[in-house]
């Protein structure tokens, strides 16, 4: 019988040192996160984790929990530009609102994670066959899924993932909705791969990311 019991193992202030490679790369996400009250916290001895806390006018919060990454698995071409975020900020793995801001859209919104290393997975997230299929259907030649990377997945199925060639990201809407503008990716059938009109990369997409929680917390207008 398995002891599924977790050790918490205590409690502190965290602290993130960004690197100029970081704030170079990622300026709107580096100025998010130097707003935010860091907390870092041990769960059975070596699963490490770390809280921002971002603090409105009228003292409400909102806040991302992370699961804290520093080993990069092999074969899965994880790109350099997801690794240096990742092991700066953590994987995002559950996140919080205000009552006057839940209505509001953001790339992680229902997410069962974003950009942690160890729960990304090569290809399209398990939709292959039904990708395949429905290629096949329209007679359109399938891109090639083990170019792929999910970084992202939703609790509905939908994914997200980038080429590791290209950098690019696309996003596979078995529903066909998305709050965010989107694109099919060349013509490719609906409920499939789409592109996000404002999001073409990697940087892109985190970037973005970073200005709707700069807008969440009212830093930005």
């Amino acid at each position: 019988m398995k002891n599924n019991q977790a050790t918490f193992n205590g409690i502190h202030d965290g602290k993130v040192i960004l690197s100029q490679e970081f704030i170079t790369l990622f300026p709107k996400m580096a100025r998010l996160l130097d707003k935010a009250y860091k907390v870092e916290f041990t769960l059975n001895g070596n699963q490490r984790f770390r809280q921002y806390i971002w603090t409105r006018e009228e003292g409400s919060t909102a806040g991302w929990l992370c699961k804290l990454e520093h080993c990069v698995p092999q074969g899965r071409n994880i790109i350099p530009e997801h690794i240096l975020l990742s092991q700066t900020v953590g994987g995002i793995i559950d996140y919080w609102l205000t009552d006057s801001t839940k209505e509001a859209n953001s790339f992680i919104d229902a997410n069962e994670f974003t950009f942690s290393l160890v729960d990304s997975t090569i290809g399209i997230g398990g939709w292959e066959d039904n990708y395949i299929n429905e290629c096949k259907e329209q007679g359109l030649e399938p891109l090639n899924t083990s170019e792929f990377l999910t970084f992202a997945l939703e609790a509905n199925g939908n994914t997200t993932f980038y080429s590791h060639k290209t950098k690019e990201v696309f996003v596979y809407l078995h529903d066909d909705y998305s709050p965010f503008e989107i694109t099919p990716h060349k013509g490719h059938p609906l409920c499939t791969i789409y592109q996000y009109d404002k999001a073409k990369s990697f940087v892109e997409y985190v970037e973005i990311l970073a200005e709707q929680w700069l807008q969440v917390i009212q830093s930005e207008k």
